[in-house]
């Protein structure tokens, strides 16, 4: 008999395979960025198929296969594109975020952080005002430096150390990025040269 974890996940990605079957990248707090097939997705009956929709905040249950997990169930829990669709800007900033973890993460590397960081930024981006660019931007950038530091992209700078701690998008927060706003694009535009 197999083991059943259930896990949250979001849904980053799906490919057709077959006549009725996707497989799925899904970043999860407890096992980090994985691959995962579903059986029948994409039958007009299939349950799972609105538990499995890009961008959406999902409980999956899978079983870990030879070569790829296999998804039982998925419930959505939030859609982050049906939530967000009306704001173009908070959209952007998330899908940009997502793309860089895609990018960065390897299959299974177990670093919970990820999964929480893009859970904080989407708590943030729903509630903060579309119209605050600045704050949107200065979010956006504490994410991205939180996701170069914990990839070990992004060294130890006493400068930045107690915002890289901080899940927190508070207007104390924010007032300090601005301070050292300049110095922080500067460190991320190196990396992102090296990516």
């Amino acid at each position: 008999m197999y083991k059943i974890y259930t896990t949250e996940g979001l849904i980053i990605e799906s490919r057709i395979f077959g006549e009725s079957n996707k497989i799925y990248f899904i970043l999860t707090r407890d096992f980090g960025l994985i691959k995962a097939t579903a059986q029948g997705v994409c039958k007009t009956e299939s349950k799972q198929k609105f538990g499995l929709q890009t961008l959406s905040f999902s409980k999956i249950s899978l079983v870990k296969g030879r070569d790829i997990w296999k998804i039982t169930s998925a419930i959505s829990l939030e859609n982050v594109f049906s939530n967000l669709k009306g704001e173009k800007n908070k959209l952007n900033v998330f899908i940009r975020i997502v793309s860089l973890i895609r990018k960065l993460l390897l299959e299974e590397e177990k670093e919970p952080i990820f999964f929480d960081v893009v859970k904080s930024l989407y708590k943030f981006l729903k509630t903060e005002n579309a119209n605050n660019k600045d704050k949107l931007s200065s979010a956006e950038l504490l994410t991205v430096m939180k996701i170069l530091h914990t990839s070990g992209y992004l060294g130890e700078n006493k400068n930045f150390g107690d915002l890289l701690d901080t899940n927190d998008f508070s207007d104390e927060t924010m007032n300090n990025i601005k301070r050292i706003k300049r110095e922080m694009l500067k460190e991320v535009n190196l990396v992102m040269q090296e990516l």
